[in-house]
């Protein structure tokens, strides 16, 4: 059995591997995700303007998301300039120190063998890793709502003001990250704890009220400056339209059934997710102890919250994933502590998840013709499956820790391949990066019919660039007018070019979005004779 110092030696390996994978190659892959480009070209635009409080994209008031990851992306901007691993640097820190502060905490609440598996599954999550590699507010999300949790617990157990205090001022960054999804889903958690545990004295705490006074004094002051400043059009469109919205109504085609959210947790957690029936298994035959319980009640209520949210997107329940992790971390350190292997049906499991993986990776790069080029990409996808059938050799003859490291091997050889050449070469292929030598010209006007790609405005290195944005064919026509002898480009999508018919325009560039429907055109100006 390894000692508790062996184990805090181990995480601090585990560590540096997370971090050289997840700082490396974040300019790789160009900025196009429709949230990133939004999320970094208005920091950009806020940076430039020197505004700290109105979010604008494109010029105009962007309602969206609140202020904390636009703050630390123009501390970004203004430290290194703009560029896309500038707008993405302090998402990665975030993803260090959420693996950083779950180990922390599990560590001085249970021990350091549970909080090095708990490390051990995060770092190892491919889901995990693209997420904190990305210019959007999950990742601040995720960091400040897993360290106020685990505050707040805890404050339950040893009942010191320091960690209420600091659960308040992280809950409080966290609403400032995402709204008030980041106050009332963790205080549902912890009142579900207290309940469970008995922690009654909570109920007659006047420190709760100094806390309060702390999450008020750091999360109000911006809301109530930026209602100010927009005469109330933001709180109005952040609060109803982007958070009772998007609960009670399916937006922007993202909904579905309430399987979806529970199959994005298991399969953002793989590997270590096919252990689940194990998991369950364990739980029934054992005591739940306090911390597992902890895990348990963070993972159902986030999971259930956002099975019966009308939008789904893989990115919501993820502020629950560091709360699943302590539940499989505490199953590993148990299964090896016992010199359990793992059951053979979750080799199998993993082997065939993988193979399918690979092969419809494969076939879905093939049928797209502006990437099937790069079909053979997929191949290096095979590495999971490989790796899992070496690890289940390995087990099979020298137990089940050196095929534990097998498999974390084989992982960390996955996500490197996939940050470091798969994505990047795929998303090298997209419609605004591909057709760059007709749009970033000196001088050129950029406008838009109905419709453009954020892309365009974030990789315009322009300073103020902006997209001139026509509803209908009049305003074409003025805008292309007053643009004189500048030279244009027009921005469409491929369904609105009937409505442009007769118009002084011809296309130049068509090309599918990256793995969505819309084909992104570009027209330019017919000659005059």
């Amino acid at each position: 059995m390894y000692t508790q110092a062996h184990y805090s030696r181990l995480f601090w390996w585990l560590l540096a591997a997370y971090a050289a994978v997840n700082l490396a190659w974040l300019g790789a892959a160009p900025v196009y995700i429709l949230d990133e480009a939004k999320n970094a070209q208005c920091a950009r635009e806020m940076w430039e303007a020197g505004n700290w409080v109105v979010p604008t994209f494109n010029g105009e008031l962007r309602t969206d998301k609140p202020a904390l990851h636009y703050w630390f992306m123009q501390l970004s901007y203004t430290l290194f300039g703009v560029g896309a691993w500038q707008a993405r640097l302090f998402s990665a820190i975030m993803g260090i120190g959420t693996i950083l502060t779950s180990f922390w905490f599990v560590r001085r609440l249970a021990n350091a063998g549970w909080a090095f598996f708990t490390a051990l599954v995060l770092a190892l999550s491919t889901h995990f890793v693209f997420e904190f590699r990305l210019a959007v507010p999950d990742p601040y999300l995720i960091f400040f709502t897993t360290l106020g949790i685990f505050a707040g617990y805890t404050y339950l157990q040893e009942q010191t003001l320091n960690w209420l205090l600091l659960a308040a001022a992280a809950l409080a960054l966290a609403t400032l990250a995402k709204g008030p999804v980041a106050l009332g889903l963790p205080g549902i958690c912890l009142l579900v704890v207290v309940l469970w545990q008995r922690h009654w004295f909570v109920f007659s705490d006047w420190r709760l009220l100094a806390a309060a006074l702390l999450y008020a004094a750091i999360a109000v002051p911006w809301y109530w400056l930026v209602h100010r400043a927009t005469d109330g059009a933001f709180t109005r469109g952040f609060f109803l339209e982007h958070n009772i919205g998007r609960f009670s109504a399916e937006m922007e085609g993202h909904g579905g059934p309430f399987i979806i959210t529970p199959l994005i947790v298991l399969v953002g957690m793989l590997p270590f997710s096919t252990l689940l029936v194990v998991l369950v298994q364990q739980l029934r035959r054992h005591r739940v102890v306090p911390l597992a319980q902890l895990g348990l009640v963070v993972s159902l209520v986030y999971i259930a919250f956002f099975s019966v949210s009308s939008t789904k997107l893989p990115n919501y329940p993820m502020p629950c994933y560091a709360f699943v992790a302590v539940l499989l971390g505490w199953l590993l350190h148990q299964l090896l502590d016992a010199g359990r292997p793992w059951p053979a049906y979750v080799w199998g499991l993993q082997l065939v998840l993988g193979l399918l993986l690979g092969i419809g990776a494969y076939i879905a790069l093939a049928q797209n013709k502006d990437v099937a080029a790069w079909r053979w990409l997929a191949l290096g996808l095979l590495i999971w499956p490989l790796g899992t059938a070496m690890a289940w050799w390995v087990a099979r003859r020298h137990g089940a820790r050196t095929a534990l490291a097998w498999v974390a091997g084989a992982w960390l050889l996955f996500n490197v391949y996939f940050v470091a050449m798969a994505y990047p070469q795929l998303y090298q292929q997209n419609p605004v990066t591909a057709s760059v030598g007709i749009w970033q010209k000196p001088d050129i006007r950029l406008l838009a019919y109905k419709q453009f790609n954020p892309a365009f405005l974030f990789n315009n290195t322009a300073k103020g660039q902006r997209v001139h944005t026509c509803a209908d064919t009049a305003s074409l026509r003025q805008a292309l007018q007053a643009a004189g002898d500048r030279p244009v480009v027009l921005i469409t999508r491929q369904q609105y070019l009937p409505e442009l018919q007769g118009l002084p325009w011809q296309p130049r560039f068509s090309r599918q979005d990256l793995f969505e429907l819309p084909t992104t055109v570009l027209l330019l100006p017919k000659p005059t004779r």
